[in-house]
């Protein structure tokens, strides 16, 4: 709790510009209060705020990265003598600058997408709304003077070719557990089209056979969704095999929380990899350091093989139908399917 109170703090509240009766924030019902009597005020509130907003039954994710967020430009803040609970014309310009920047040992360079700015302003106005509704904040709220930045969807969007990926898959070393690792990984994300916290977040408990073919049940999807892939018979095999070769003859005994995909680092070693391992992967055998490569790959390789939109769009979860569209015009639009009759026509 905030023991002494200070200019601007919870507390001085009411004394704030539109004279709000605030109610204390150390008197927040919170799971965060379970942490003892030291437990921060503010960490209360955000705690607060993503149970009531966004609770559990609507899924992991979206708290999980809101949660995220704000401590981060907490963080930010602190440094900077300010906090979540300073007044909104100091919080306004600092807010803007933090938004733009890319965490700490981030490989990309320059500022953030613009996706990821506004998802960041939209988190932190969530927050400073539910405050005021709550009259725990009696300022303006910080993010309502930014503007949010035009997003064309999908425009980065670009697919790998399938020779390119079908050799360098071949080129994987799988008599070691790593390369079997490594394969099997590599192919259930192609065949799937599942993201990497998908793909990261397999466990035993999710996989089951149907009719000699294994099937996966992806748990982490966006909104708290369950998706299933029954794997083709051939990978099913792969998958099998890497797991065998991974937990030999306990691979039947062990319990339904044990990681599909294991580390192989000294620090790690036995423990599931997460999503940065999966990057480090592609970028180890396809050159590739978006792993949403292997999605949109997927997605433009159903389209060619004649699968149908709607297909499509059930495999990659996609809430409508015109997502699915936008996404797979961006696909085509390097794919001229007269380029040979254009060769042929200009005597190449």
């Amino acid at each position: 709790m905030l023991s002494i109170p200070r200019k601007h703090s919870l507390q001085w509240f009411g004394k704030g510009p539109e004279s709000v009766q605030q109610q204390d924030f150390a008197q927040i019902s919170s799971p965060a209060d379970n942490k003892g009597p030291q437990a921060d005020a503010i960490e209360c509130a955000l705690e607060d705020w993503l149970l009531h907003c966004y609770p559990p039954t609507a899924g992991k994710a979206t708290p999980a990265i809101y949660r995220k967020i704000l401590t981060s430009l907490r963080g930010y803040l602190q440094v900077q003598n300010l906090d979540l609970d300073s007044p909104a014309h100091l919080l306004t310009p600092q807010i803007a600058t933090w938004a733009v920047l890319r965490t700490p040992g981030s490989k990309r360079q320059g500022e953030v997408a613009p996706a990821t700015y506004n998802q960041r302003i939209a988190a932190i106005g969530s927050f400073y709304s539910w405050a005021r509704a709550r009259g725990l904040y009696a300022w303006p709220d910080p993010t309502e003077a930014l503007e949010r930045n035009t997003v064309q969807k999908y425009v980065r969007s670009s697919a790998l070719d399938v020779r390119q990926v079908r050799q360098k898959l071949q080129q994987i070393d799988r008599s070691t557990p790593r390369g079997q690792r490594d394969y099997a990984l590599l192919q259930v994300a192609l065949n799937t089209g599942r993201s990497a916290r998908e793909l990261a977040g397999l466990r035993l408990g999710d996989l089951s056979f149907q009719n000699g073919c294994i099937l996966l049940a992806f748990t982490q999807g966006r909104g708290g969704k369950i998706l299933y892939d029954l794997l083709d018979a051939r990978l099913s095999q792969i998958l099998y095999t890497y797991l065998r070769t991974i937990y030999s003859d306990n691979l039947e005994t062990l319990g339904p929380q044990s990681p599909v995909w294991v580390s192989f680092s000294d620090r790690t070693y036995g423990q599931p990899i997460g999503q940065q391992t999966i990057a480090n992967i592609c970028e180890a055998h396809l050159g590739i350091t978006h792993i949403q490569q292997l999605r949109h790959t997927f997605a433009f390789t159903m389209d060619q093989l004649g699968a149908p939109v709607d297909l499509i769009q059930n495999r990659l979860g996609h809430e409508s139908r015109a997502t699915t569209s936008v996404y797979l015009a961006e696909l085509r639009k390097a794919s001229n399917p007269y380029v040979a009759r254009l060769g042929d026509a200009f005597g190449l």
